[in-house]
């Protein structure tokens, strides 16, 4: 598995729409990553937060887990 993903590869990690990712972005509840070539590369290490904040959104259930 890579060590950066692109918000697609994240939502599809999650099963989620990609514009839910993009979101967590753009109105700052996670900081922005590095982008390379356009797209951002969020490291493997962002992908707790990410699940948590999506969680907290109710965009994913409380008792899943994440597959990354």
């Amino acid at each position: 598995m890579s060590t950066v993903f692109t918000t697609r590869e994240i939502a599809d990690i999650l099963g989620v729409d990609t514009w839910q990712v993009r979101r967590l972005f753009e109105d700052g509840t996670l900081a922005e990553p590095e982008r390379f070539a356009g797209k951002r590369a969020i490291p493997r290490a962002l992908i707790s937060a990410i699940v948590d904040a999506m969680r907290r959104r109710r965009w994913l259930p409380q008792e899943e887990a994440a597959h990354a």
